[in-house]
């Protein structure tokens, strides 16, 4: 059954990139729960569940920066696409990086879009904001797994 619920879950470690995307998301909709995670493999635990503590809900969108301490965006983009569960969760990469190298590597390890960030923060408060409602509002998600 397909199903627009879910949190944002942003994972980004520069603090004024994700206040930002904070303040777009809170502005643009209102009503949607952000999760905003500093590092890959903080974000891999919290997706995929470790021992004792069972994964967050399914995400309705991920936004995932690709230079990350720890768990580069590319590795944790590649194992949300090895987990069933997580397959179709809609993955949006959003990078200052625009090497063909580096989108190349999204699009072959499963993201939906790739998009980089704009220097200008209103540019980016609104790439934020358009990413999110097109992702949210106007495109039909990936339906649940049955079962």
């Amino acid at each position: 059954m397909y199903s627009n619920s879910g949190p944002i879950i942003l994972v980004e470690d520069n603090e004024s990139d994700a206040e930002v995307a904070r303040r777009a998301i809170k502005r643009s909709s209102p009503t949607r729960t952000l999760v905003v995670i500093g590092d890959g493999l903080s974000a891999a635990e919290m997706l995929l569940g470790t021992e004792g503590q069972p994964p967050c809900p399914r995400p309705r969108l991920m936004m995932i920066d690709i230079n990350l301490p720890g768990l580069d965006g590319i590795e944790l983009l590649t194992r949300i696409r090895s987990n069933p569960e997580l397959r179709g969760v809609a993955v949006v990469i959003v990078s200052s990086s625009a090497e063909e190298r580096d989108i190349r590597r999204a699009y072959d390890r499963g993201c939906n879009s790739y998009v980089t960030k704009p220097v200008d923060i209103r540019e980016l408060q609104s790439l934020y904001a358009s990413v999110v409602n097109y992702w949210t509002q106007t495109n039909i998600g990936y339906p649940k797994p049955v079962g």
